[in-house]
């Protein structure tokens, strides 16, 4: 079978490999579509979370199942299938207390197991007890399909901070994550303003309905954030960017008792920022971290995908075979590119 193998900065390559075989606990996906994430892109460039020498990426994907094994009685040949990043060990504090993400013993698809950048991809035990694994809607594609991991996490991170209806909202960063904060916002009833650095992003996020469009170039955005929501600030802040200068801005830009949400993680190389905690201890801010999802939420994201609450066609601009799979790391590297999606079994 063909696969994407990243084998260290800059090093990825279309390969071929045996297609695994199937121990009776596991299946065999086909797999149709896998997302780029953020994360994928920062591998590419900077190495693996793991300690891996090499490993097929992937992590925001979907397939058919092409064949199970004899003890496999929950699933068929036929089935359409999510499968979303984390595996959980069920065993530890957190996992007792059902905060999955936050497990012990977490690990991640594309990572500590092979991703979905192939052709196929073995589900074994580990990942169909104790991953996250959904049956796709019939009436959604799999290449809308593979938004449902990425939504997943902004739906939790908009629970957790409960972002209610007709609040104001700003989100930093507008990219593939950016926009479907805007999306999931919206769909709360909130009202969404987009900051952005690159021109062409800004003006995508602009058709998915913003209240407000900001071009971060070097204007003061606080300001103009104040101007908009009357000198108050907004009601929640998002970062949606690895950006310490997002997270600073973040904090100086909501109002009294205002919420921020730290979603974009940073670069391991430079992991902090510096946030005016004098502005957090007076204002009574909420700072929250935000970082993967109980299961649950990756079905309702292919749930609300199958009732058509979320612009795929806005946020998916281009899919990519296997074989082109470089260049579709590097266009979404140059920010070209929302959402690229890798469809592994199309012929170039």
């Amino acid at each position: 079978m063909k696969t994407a193998v990243f084998r260290g900065p800059g090093n990825l390559a279309v390969e071929e490999m045996p297609t695994p075989a199937v121990p009776t606990d596991g299946l065999l996906l086909k797999v149709m579509a896998c997302g780029i994430c953020g994360s994928d892109l920062r591998t590419y460039q900077h190495g693996m979370r793991s300690d891996n020498k090499w490993q097929i990426l992937g992590h925001e994907l979907n397939g058919v199942v092409a064949e199970v094994g004899a003890e496999i009685t929950d699933y068929q040949v036929g089935d359409r299938l999510a499968v979303a990043a984390d595996v959980s060990c069920h065993d530890c504090y957190y996992c007792d207390r059902a905060q999955y993400n936050l497990c012990e013993n977490w690990k991640l698809i594309g990572a500590h197991y092979p991703g979905g950048m192939a052709e196929y991809m073995l589900l074994p035990v580990d990942i169909l007890r104790r991953g996250i694994v959904h049956r796709i809607p019939d009436n959604l594609s799999h290449i809308e399909a593979a938004l449902a991991e990425p939504m997943a996490g902004i739906l939790a991170s908009h629970h957790n901070v409960g972002l209610e209806l007709g609040e104001t909202v700003a989100i930093i960063g507008a990219g593939p994550i950016g926009c479907l904060h805007v999306e999931i916002a919206k769909a709360r009833g909130a009202r969404p303003f987009i900051i952005e650095m690159n021109p062409q992003r800004l003006e995508a996020a602009k058709t998915l309905g913003v209240e407000a469009a900001i071009l971060a170039d070097g204007r003061d955005v606080i300001a103009e954030i104040r101007a908009l929501t009357s000198g108050y600030g907004v009601d929640v802040a998002i970062t949606a960017a690895p950006s310490g200068v997002a997270q600073t801005q973040a904090v100086q830009m909501v109002r009294k008792r205002g919420r921020v949400v730290l979603y974009g993680g940073l670069p391991k190389t430079k992991p902090t920022a510096e946030l005016n905690t004098n502005i957090i201890h007076y204002d009574e801010l909420t700072v929250l971290g935000a970082f993967s999802y109980h299961p649950r939420f990756h079905q309702l994201a292919l749930e609300m995908l199958s009732r058509g609450q979320i612009q795929t066609d806005k946020i998916i601009t281009n899919t990519y075979p296997l074989d082109d799979v470089v260049k579709a790391f590097e266009s979404a590297k140059a920010g070209q590119e929302i959402k690229a999606i890798i469809t592994p079994n199309q012929k170039a």
